[in-house]
Parts: structure tokens; C-alpha cells; sequence
């Protein structure tokens, strides 16, 4: 059971990768997918690097592990400021509602600020309503119809 001590987000480190092993399989099992060793790597060393525009975060409490997220920071064509896609965003299980989420979305928005990118947007499926009852409190949801076409 975790405790209310103080959530801490930072970096990734060459550390994390296990405990980032287990929370990236547990975030691709939610969303019903799987994907080849080699790609799950390629991901780990893109955010751990990073690679340019790639952010990579951990929350984290008391040195056990709670969630991360994954960035990418972009240009954009209506401002000649980024703009900043969470594209991943998991927070563990037991730790959901204790404030790892709203600590990696807000160590996001703090750097943004810092650093003037225009703005940051994410989206998530319309059934989930555990992480949808924390977006609505720090974002607000716009009238697009996203659209796919797999390459």
C-alpha cells in the first residue's frame, strides 16, 4: 500500500529499465496490443538517450517506481513556437489516484512554461474514464475526430 509521501518525477535513467519494462507491458496489455522485443528497445534507448524532442520521465515515491511518461516535442505550423505530444503516459495500478499522473503531466507543462512551447496535448480512449477524471481537471477537450491511416 503506498503511503502519501512526496511524488518526485525525473529523467530516466539506464536504472529504470526494468521497472519500465513492467509498466510499458502493463500499459501496451491495457490498450489490447503487443509489440516485438526490438521495438519495445528501440523506445527504451530513443527516451533514455534521449533522442532529440524525446522526453522521457518517471514519477516516482520513495525510490519504488509509480509511472511515466513519454514526449515529443514537435514544431507546429500555426506558431513558430513546439508543441509537446504525451504520447505515453502510465501510472501503476496501485498507485492510480495518488497524484503520479498529475506530477508527470504537470513536470511537462513546468518545463514547457520554462522553455515557451505554445502548448501540450494528449489524447486517450474515450472508455477510459480513470485517466479521463484527471484530463478533464487539467486540460480541456476539443471537437476533433482523430483519424489513423497505418502505413
Amino acid at each position: 500500500m503506498l503511503t502519501a509521501n512526496i511524488i518526485r518525477t525525473r529523467p530516466f535513467a539506464a536504472a529504470d529499465r526494468a521497472a519500465w519494462d513492467v509498466m510499458w507491458a502493463a500499459y501496451l496489455a491495457f490498450y489490447e496490443t503487443s509489440l516485438p522485443p526490438e521495438t519495445s528497445d528501440d523506445t527504451w534507448a530513443r527516451f533514455l538517450a534521449p533522442a532529440p524532442g524525446h522526453i522521457g520521465l518517471i514519477a516516482e515515491s520513495d525510490g519504488a517506481p509509480l509511472g511515466f511518461a513519454h514526449a515529443i516535442l514537435h514544431a507546429g505550423t500555426w506558431s513558430p513556437k513546439p508543441v509537446c505530444y504525451l504520447e505515453d503516459l502510465y501510472v501503476n495500478e496501485a498507485a492510480r489516484g495518488r497524484g503520479a499522473g498529475r506530477a508527470l503531466i504537470e513536470a511537462l507543462a513546468a518545463r514547457g512554461r520554462a522553455e515557451g512551447w505554445l502548448r501540450l496535448y494528449w489524447q486517450t480512449d474515450t472508455g477510459n474514464a480513470t485517466a479521463r477524471a484527471l484530463y478533464d481537471k487539467l486540460g480541456k477537450t476539443r471537437n476533433w475526430v482523430r483519424y489513423d491511416l497505418d502505413l
